[in-house]
């Protein structure tokens, strides 16, 4: 709570601390500069320091912030903007008061960081209402804020000093400061000035000099000998004419004509003072105490295109992005909390100044197409070579007049596995084997043409995956909706202990899960038939609708319901959270919505992926049993992990491994689709295929 004297300050000066003196328009200086205020005059009297500051302070200022919702996920890409302007967080960070733009609150805040070490913000909150958050933030002159140290709190409160003696007491949750820690006192900032104050003193003291030189006839000084003692007519009458005659540039080198005196001369020459190699140390020492690029304060004497792009680089990523961190670090950890619920997982984050390199992209982008062709030509997959050098995957075509290239088409040796699995131990890469001849030894040996079809197979799951989502759009809006009325209805009702028990119906969305399914599994059953009738073999096709029809009803239904039951639950949390004292269910409702509306799709584009491959390896195993049945019985099968974008430990080991029964494969992939012990879960897309011996 404010203090009474501090309330009418605010009065007289519009502003939530004096910051001059009451009665004037005009900030008073203060006397016996020292400390702070001492670092802070000094940006005024010596030039380097100042276009060092400015610099900073105004390259600081023009990055361009955003606010962002953070996802559950908490990865970056799937956070969203808030874009509203009228958002009290963005209006504040925006238009801290009504004096200031946001670009002159940061650039002084940066200002007394780089010359003191220390910047503070007095955030102005509604007495009657904190819980809104600051309406005001004002930046503080770091030579006027006291903290005030406590045993057991580490800081009580503090004090502000006004112009005119005021000691206003200002609480914790009303002051921000940021700092450069000061190694020997943890509650005051230390900044590149303090290191410097010393040398700064000599570049404004020979700048004074070189100013003296001429105002005092271009002598810097000497003594006027008189054998006998003047009177004080006398004297003043010897200075008068003195004055006159010599003093001003104009007067410069006239003749002296001195009764009963005699001049000693006691100068030194601008050569002997140095005064030119003195202001260049001392502007270097002032750029080395900031790190500071020497081509970005204009010396081009001895700068090219190639340093002077590194100049920007290093400004940017080392100087300005440093200085960012800090303030966006002040922002969410101190500001944001002020604002209460309405702020909870918020963020402000600045847009990267550091500009592109495209030389190093470049350079990056031919190391990793070189390493592609290294890969490629000694036999690995295409695809798995893009993920594992970070390109996007891409259609491959060799050259047409291009020798065959020698690909690997079974594992080198293993030892035999349990149940009956066994491992081929013969690799074949001869290049010059006939094109057709390579694939049906392949088959013999259970690797199969699967890197073939692998990309055409991954891009048919895609595009089912991509058809649900869009179809799904209506089904979340309709849940969204049934959430709605429910949270609004309970915040009316006043009764928040009811929002445990959201629910929301699935039984749309577990229709169109299930006829996705359904046509996944018949499309793997033609795509088994297809498999063997390549390498020889006759077999049946399964009818889904009458085989599998339960099995991928029960398991579309409990997807959908647990996928519905997490919608509840988030809507539930963030109900909870948005839901303050006199707010009606109107816009309680409206809240959650939005939340939930800003939702990335990960989860959901996980859980219906993984559905969907389920079905596939569902389709799979049923054909297989069906040929089995019918005296069809492959030879072997074998483990297949082309479809996987990313191959954990578990899957790269299993991959290629021979199993001699339909049972021993369903005990590496319980549905035919997905390693049991893969880590990626549901994201899974590994398999087995059958290898037939033509009858």
């Amino acid at each position: 709570m404010r203090s009474p004297l501090r309330a009418l300050a605010t009065l007289v000066n519009r502003g939530p601390v004096p910051y001059v003196s009451k009665g004037t328009r005009l900030a008073l200086p203060w006397s016996n500069a020292s400390g702070p205020e001492a670092q802070m005059r000094a940006m005024g009297s010596v030039g380097t320091l100042f276009a060092i500051v400015s610099r900073l302070a105004e390259a600081t200022s023009q990055v361009e912030w955003k606010l962002w919702r953070q996802a559950p996920s908490g990865l970056d890409e799937d956070r969203v903007e808030i874009t509203d302007p009228n958002h009290p967080v963005l209006k504040l960070w925006n238009k801290p008061n009504d004096f200031m733009t946001g670009q002159e609150f940061r650039a002084a805040s940066q200002q007394h960081l780089d010359l003191t070490g220390e910047g503070w913000w007095h955030a102005v909150r509604h007495e009657s209402a904190p819980s809104l958050g600051p309406f005001e933030l004002w930046p503080i002159r770091p030579d006027r804020m006291v903290p005030n140290p406590d045993p057991e709190k580490f800081i009580l409160n503090f004090t502000y000093l006004s112009p005119d003696g005021q000691q206003i007491p200002l609480e914790l949750d009303e002051v921000i400061q940021l700092k450069m820690p000061n190694p020997l006192d943890p509650y005051r900032g230390m900044g590149p000035v303090q290191s410097i104050l010393t040398h700064l003193d000599t570049v404004k003291y020979t700048a004074e000099w070189n100013r003296n030189f001429f105002r005092n006839s271009a002598e810097p000084g000497g003594i006027i000998e008189i054998p006998d003692i003047l009177s004080d007519p006398d004297f003043e009458k010897l200075r008068t004419r003195w004055d006159e005659q010599h003093k001003g540039v104009a007067n410069a080198h006239r003749v002296a004509l001195l009764e009963r005196g005699k001049w000693v001369n006691r100068t030194f020459t601008m050569r002997d003072m140095q005064f030119a190699e003195l202001a260049e140390v001392g502007r270097e020492i002032i750029r080395e105490a900031f790190a500071f690029p020497k081509p970005l304060l204009g010396t081009v004497e001895d700068v090219n295109r190639a340093n002077a792009e590194a100049a920007e680089l290093v400004f940017a990523r080392w100087l300005i992005v440093t200085r960012l961190q800090r303030m966006k670090q002040a922002a969410n950890v101190r500001l944001l909390p002020m604002f209460g619920l309405s702020a909870r997982n918020l963020v402000l984050d600045f847009v990267s100044p550091v500009p592109e390199d495209r030389e190093a992209d470049n350079a990056e982008l031919t190391a990793r197409s070189t390493a592609a062709k290294e890969l490629v030509t000694v036999g690995f997959h295409e695809d798995d070579v893009c993920d594992a050098v970070g390109l996007p995957r891409m259609r491959f075509s060799a050259p047409a007049a291009a020798a065959p290239v020698a690909r690997p088409l079974a594992p080198a040796a293993r030892l035999p596995r349990e149940g009956g699995r066994q491992a081929i131990t013969m690799n074949i890469t001869a290049p010059d084997l006939d094109a057709d001849l390579r694939d049906v030894i392949a088959r013999q040996l259970g690797r199969g043409p699967r890197n073939a079809t692998a990309t055409e197979e991954r891009e048919a799951w895609q595009a089912r995956l991509e058809d649900l989502l869009a179809d799904w759009e209506q089904v979340s809006e309709d849940q969204r909706a049934e959430l709605a009325t429910q949270i609004q209805d309970l915040v009316e009702a006043g009764d928040p202990a009811a929002l445990a028990g959201l629910t929301v119906s699935s039984d749309a969305a577990a229709d169109l899960l299930q006829a996705a399914m359904e046509g996944q599994a018949a499309d793997a059953t033609q795509a088994v038939v297809e498999d063997a009738e390549s390498q020889g073999v006759a077999i049946a096709t399964v009818a889904i609708a009458g085989v599998l029809a339960a099995d991928l009803a029960a398991a579309s239904t409990v997807t959908a319901a647990l996928l519905a039951a997490g919608l509840a639950a988030a809507a539930a949390r963030e109900a909870l959270r948005a839901w303050a004292p006199g707010m009606t269910g109107t816009e309680v409702a409206g809240r959650v919505t939005a939340f939930l509306e800003g939702l990335g799709d990960r989860t959901l584009r996980t859980e219906l992926g993984g559905a969907i491959w389920s079905a596939e390896g569902m389709g799979r195993v049923a054909t297989f049993r069906q040929a089995i049945a019918d005296g069809l019985a492959p030879t072997k099968y074998v483990a297949d992990e082309t479809r996987d974008g990313n191959t954990c430990e578990a899957c790269r080991d299993i991959a290629d491994e021979q199993f001699t029964t339909l049972e021993d494969a369903l005990e590496a992939y319980p549905t035919g689709a997905g390693h049991y012990l893969c880590a990626g879960g549901v994201r899974c897309r590994g398999e087995f295929y059958a290898v037939w011996e033509a009858a």
